[in-house]
C-alpha cells in the first residue's frame, strides 16, 4: 500500500532485529510500520484486512467482468497474488446483496394484481376468515385442518397439516407476520446458495468430464460466477430502488441483470476452458437448464422449510 512508513529496528510483535529494507518481519509476518498513523490511513488498513480492499479488489472486479472469466482462468493459472480469494469475495458479495435487497426500497405491486395477504385457497373466503379466527385464538387442531384438506381434495400429512397452519397464523398475524416470514426466507434461501454453489461446480465437472481438471478448478469458476451473478443483480436492485424512490418510476431491471447473467455464463465458459463457441454454448445450456431445477427446488424447499419452522 502506497504510503510513508514510519519502520522500526525490530520487530514489535516478536523482537526479530529487521533491516531498514524490510517490510515485514521475516519470523511472525507482521508489516513493519508504527501503529501510529493518521486515521484515514487506519481505516483503509481494516477495511484491507477484513476485505482486501485496495487494488486487489478492483483489478478482480476488473477482470471478474471484462472479459467474464479473465480472473477465474488466471486464478486457476496460478496467477493468485493479484486476486482476492473467490470464497472471501463471494461471501461478501452475497452479504452485501441480501442485505441490500431488504433495505431497497421497492416500486409497489401492480394494484390489478396484488392482494391483501397469504391466502390459502382450502375453500369459500368463509372457511379461510373461520381458519384464521382460530388460528389467532390458538384451536387450529389437527382435526380442523384435516377435515378442511379433506373438503378441498387433498390427503391430509404432516406437510400439508403444518403448511396450512402456518399460512393461516402469518394470515392472522398480519403483514408484520408475512414480513418476519419474507426476511427469514430471504435468510434461508442465502443459505441454500451456498449448498447449491458446489452442486454448481459439480456440474461443471460433469459436462467437462473428459478434462484433466480438479474439482477446486471448477469450484473457483462457480464461486467467481456467482460473485458475478450477485453484483449484476445487486446493481440491478440498486438501480431500480433509487429509480423509485427519487422519480417514483416502477422501472424493473432483473429481466435484464438475469439475461446478462446468462450471457456471462457462456462467455466466462468460454473464456476458462476454450472451447468452440457451438460447443460453449451446448454445454451452457445443459448447465442452465439443470441448475435452474436445483435452485427452483431450492427455493421451494426453503419456502417449505421457512413456513414449516415458523
Amino acid at each position: 500500500m502506497a504510503r510513508k512508513r514510519q519502520k522500526r529496528p525490530e520487530c514489535p510483535n516478536c523482537g526479530l532485529t529487521l533491516r531498514t529494507d524490510d517490510n515485514y518481519c521475516a519470523r511472525c509476518g507482521q508489516e513493519n510500520h508504527t501503529h501510529k498513523i493518521p486515521v484515514r490511513h487506519f481505516i483503509v488498513d481494516l477495511l484491507g484486512g477484513l476485505f482486501n480492499f485496495d487494488t486487489k479488489l478492483l483489478r478482480t472486479l476488473r477482470d471478474l467482468f471484462w472479459p467474464p472469466g479473465l480472473a477465474t482462468r488466471n486464478y486457476n493459472e496460478n496467477k493468485r497474488a493479484r486476486y482476492v480469494p473467490p470464497l472471501r469475495l463471494y461471501l461478501f458479495t452475497s452479504l452485501v446483496y441480501f442485505l441490500a435487497i431488504a433495505w431497497l426500497p421497492e416500486p409497489p405491486d401492480d394494484p390489478s394484481k396484488s392482494n391483501s395477504g397469504m391466502r390459502f385457497t382450502a375453500g369459500a373466503d368463509s372457511t379461510t376468515d373461520l381458519l384464521t379466527d382460530l388460528a389467532s385464538q390458538g384451536r387450529l387442531t389437527d382435526a380442523v385442518i384435516d377435515s378442511v384438506l379433506k373438503a378441498g381434495g387433498d390427503e391430509p400429512t404432516v406437510l400439508s397439516r403444518n403448511l396450512l397452519r402456518s399460512a393461516m397464523h402469518l394470515e392472522a398475524g398480519g403483514g408484520g407476520a408475512l414480513d418476519e416470514y419474507t426476511s427469514a426466507l430471504r435468510e434461508n434461501f442465502a443459505k441454500v446458495m451456498f449448498v447449491l454453489l458446489p452442486l454448481f461446480a459439480l456440474l461443471l465437472k460433469l459436462v467437462h468430464w473428459r478434462w484433466k481438471l480438479y474439482y477446486t478448478e471448477h469450484l473457483v469458476f462457480a464461486l467467481h460466477y456467482h460473485t458475478l451473478f450477485f453484483l449484476l443483480l445487486l446493481m440491478a436492485a440498486a438501480v431500480t430502488g433509487l429509480l423509485w424512490s427519487a422519480f417514483e418510476v416502477p422501472f424493473e431491471l432483473t429481466a435484464l441483470a438475469i439475461g446478462l447473467g446468462i450471457g456471462a455464463l457462456m462467455r466466462m465458459m468460454r473464456t476458462v476452458y476454450g472451447r468452440p463457441w457451438g460447443v460453449t454454448i451446448l454445454k451452457s445450456l445443459i448447465m442452465l437448464m439443470a441448475y435452474s431445477i436445483l435452485v427452483a427446488v431450492g427455493f421451494a424447499a426453503a419456502a417449505v422449510g421457512t413456513i414449516a419452522l415458523s
